[in-house]
């Protein structure tokens, strides 16, 4: 059950400590984790264009995908053509089968890179939101890569909405009368959000762990790592496992199980530890993370269960 998740800790492990420590969830038949009810529309499939067969959705773990046609006359024959000509990302492809449909039997041979160019009009496409639009906090549907319907109450502006998932705005618009997919009225960032709802644009790599908003930081290193001072730890048991179970229930909006994942000193060098890679000499990244840095800054990277 694999994710696409350009973050620091792997998305295997991710899913580990989610299915250890999330409240249970029925999977579906294809296996994956359905998306909890209260998450807007990942997919989006009501904008993809030409799409002959909408393929069966594979739950929160798994890419979108569909089989289109006119691939080699409107899209170049590749899937990558196809996913950026609505604003998304290509992971994968594949020739279609004889059988109709997405196809239950694929063979290596079938197995198609974003890349690779067909003379076929149709195959099957997985695409991603390279944005993560589904998982904004306040939003109640998603309108397109990086768009999302904000309800009136859930953020003043488009601006501190964006804001609030640690993003730029880039736009903020009112609901066009067909919909929150299609342009309407600009209002700008910094307009209030309309008594109806505003469709709020925002640029910039989603972090799903909240790290820009995680407390008693120095600095943020990248997504789920940050350069915490040796006072923050002294008080969390002098190592990074004390820091990361402390998040729980402490990061706005990000309701979050944290675990340590890996440690660094800091030793001077600030987040450079941490982008050097460097790991306690001889000491597994379970030991890194109950090292007692006595007082020292260290960086701190924890992962969570994001169910």
């Amino acid at each position: 059950r694999s994710r696409e998740m350009p973050q620091t800790m792997p998305s295997a492990a991710i899913c580990a400590w989610a299915l250890l420590l999330a409240p249970a969830a029925a999977t579906n038949s294809s296996g994956g984790v359905p998306l909890p009810a209260s998450r807007p529309d990942k997919c989006m499939k009501a904008m993809w264009p030409d799409v002959v067969d909408s393929c069966e959705s594979v739950g929160y773990h798994g890419a979108c995908e569909a089989r289109v046609a006119r691939m080699a006359s409107s899209y170049s024959g590749t899937c990558d053509g196809y996913c950026s000509s609505f604003g998304f990302e290509c992971v994968s492809g594949r020739k279609v089968g004889a059988e109709a449909g997405c196809g239950t039997t694929i063979t290596s041979s079938q197995y198609l890179t974003c890349s690779d160019r067909i003379t076929e009009e149709e195959a099957v496409c997985s695409c991603r939101d390279p944005h993560d639009t589904f998982l904004w906090h306040g939003a109640t549907d998603t309108c397109g890569s990086g768009r999302a319907l904000v309800p009136h109450g859930s953020a003043a502006t488009c601006a501190e909405f964006c804001t609030a998932q640690g993003l730029a705005c880039s736009g903020g618009e009112a609901v066009a009368p067909e919909g929150c997919m299609s342009k309407g009225t600009q209002l700008g960032c910094s307009a209030a959000v309309a008594a109806s709802g505003s469709v709020c644009e925002c640029d910039g790599q989603y972090d799903r762990s909240g790290a820009f908003a995680w407390p008693d930081k120095l600095e943020l290193c990248a997504a789920s790592a940050v350069l915490v001072s040796g006072t923050i730890l002294k008080e969390q048991g002098g190592n990074c496992a004390g820091y990361c179970e402390h998040l729980r229930s402490r990061v706005p909006s990000f309701d979050l199980y944290f675990n340590c994942y890996a440690a660094w000193p800091a030793e001077g060098r600030g987040c450079g530890a941490y982008k050097g890679a460097r790991r306690l000499r001889g000491l597994s990244a379970f030991e890194d993370c109950l090292q007692d840095f006595h007082g020292a800054d260290a960086v701190c990277a924890c992962s969570f269960a994001d169910l």
